[in-house]
C-alpha cells in the first residue's frame, strides 16, 4: 500500500512543476526553430508556436497549470513543424531559401477635410 502510494506521488507530481518542464520543453523547441530559420521559412507554424509560447507561460503565472500544459505542448507540435518545415524548404530550394517579401502597395487615401467640404452643398 506504502509503495502504490509513493509510486502514486511520484508520477502525478507538482501542478507547477510539470507546467514548468512543459514550458522549458517549449522554450527550447521554439529557440531551434528559430535557429534552423523557420521565422522566415516557416513563418506561419513559427508564429503559431510563439504565440501558444507566450500563452502557457501567462497561463502559467496566473496558476493555471493545466491551461499552461497544453498551450506548451501545442507549442512544442507547431515548432517542430516549423522545423519540418523549414527542412522542406531547403531541400526543395536549397540551403539559402529565403521567401521573397511581398511588396504592398499602400494608395493614399483622399480624405476630406473641413477647408475641403462645401457646406452650402449640404
Amino acid at each position: 500500500m506504502r509503495v502504490s502510494l509513493i509510486l502514486l506521488f511520484l508520477t502525478s507530481g507538482c501542478a507547477a512543476a510539470r507546467s514548468g518542464y512543459f514550458l522549458l520543453n517549449a522554450g527550447r523547441e521554439l529557440e531551434k526553430a528559430r535557429d534552423a530559420g523557420a521565422e522566415k521559412s516557416a513563418a506561419y507554424e513559427y508564429t503559431l508556436a510563439a504565440e501558444y509560447y507566450h500563452k502557457a507561460c501567462e497561463e502559467n503565472t496566473y496558476s493555471e497549470f493545466g491551461a499552461a500544459d497544453q498551450l506548451a505542448k501545442t507549442s512544442q507540435d507547431w515548432s517542430a513543424r516549423a522545423i519540418e518545415a523549414t527542412s522542406d524548404a531547403e531541400k526543395e530550394f536549397g540551403e539559402d531559401f529565403v521567401p521573397e517579401e511581398k511588396q504592398v502597395e499602400v494608395k493614399e487615401k483622399n480624405e476630406n477635410t473641413l477647408d475641403q467640404i462645401d457646406l452650402d452643398e449640404l
